[in-house]
């Protein structure tokens, strides 16, 4: 059972939360907000995203936060605007609990808030080794879109290979969609001990199936060329997913944009090379 469980339930406490409730889509803060409470939720999923244009119109991912975690934890530390936006993906209870009403807490229980502020401390280092090996992640298969494949092949199987330094206990598998037969070909495959008997042209978005295996669709003008596969060793938790999931939607960005450059150097060359025969060089 998660710490924060427990200090939702702790009678000692409930007067120092307020409970709020979020309905899908509603925003719970937004980038820029001043900065003086934290969530703990109790119940419901909460994307944190991050906006990437000046008009805040656009957003990156971060993270999902879902049953008995905490979000907005740096309030507790620093007096600035909210870094993030979060928004609830399904029907939220949080309990909002104050800077002041937290260190009175600090104050009044030495020993629940020793451990609060501990579980607090370790999420925060879990949340930040979490997007340090994002960012280094998406800093090394980034480095393929730098080559100009010609053939899709080529920068899926590159591609794999340079995920699965990141996923030890992972199979990943890379799939070429072939035009002949109409068929999806498994061209890379890191571990071939561990597969599924999966059907994949019946997958066009990207998603879990289940709690161990990830299906991604890669598309070229509203057609699946490609396909990454990914299957844990093991079964997954809840807040493993929602990691996961934010690092796959870094690793369906890259992918796509390294196949529509493929498809664009390949239409470049296969001209080129009509138009050297056409002059008969």
């Amino acid at each position: 059972m998660s710490y924060i469980k427990e200090i939702i339930n702790n009678p000692k406490l409930k007067n120092f939360f307020i409970e709020k409730r979020y309905n899908p889509g509603d925003i719970i803060f937004n980038e820029g907000d001043t900065s003086n409470s934290l969530y703990l939720i109790e119940k419901g999923d909460v994307l944190i995203e991050k906006a990437t244009n000046r008009e805040k119109t656009e957003f990156k991912d971060l993270a999902i936060i879902s049953d008995y975690n905490i979000l907005g934890e740096i309030s507790l530390f620093e007096n600035t605007p909210r870094t993030a936006r979060a928004k609830a993906l399904t029907q939220v209870i949080a309990k909002e609990i104050t800077k002041e009403k937290f260190f009175e807490i600090m104050k009044n229980e030495p020993e629940i808030s020793f451990n609060f502020f501990s579980f607090i401390i370790k999420t925060l280092s879990e949340r930040i080794l979490h997007t340090s090996k994002e960012l280094t992640l998406l800093y090394d298969i980034s480095k393929n879109l730098s080559i100009d494949y010609i053939e899709e092949k080529d920068f899926i199987s590159s591609l794999t290979d340079e995920i699965s330094l990141y996923f030890d206990n992972w199979e990943i598998e890379g799939y070429i969609y072939n035009i002949f037969n109409e068929e999806f070909e498994k061209i890379k495959e890191i571990d071939s001990k561990l597969n599924v008997d999966l059907k994949i042209n019946q997958y066009t978005e990207a998603l879990w199936i289940d709690n161990r295996t990830y299906i991604m669709p890669i598309k070229v003008k509203e057609k699946v060329t490609a396909v990454i596969l990914f299957i844990s060793k093991s079964t997954l938790s809840k807040n493993e997913i929602n990691d996961f999931t934010t690092i796959f939607n870094t690793i369906y960005f890259i992918a796509s944009v390294g196949v529509e450059k493929i498809y664009r150097n390949k239409d470049e060359y296969y001209y080129n090379r009509l138009k050297t025969r056409k002059r008969g060089i």
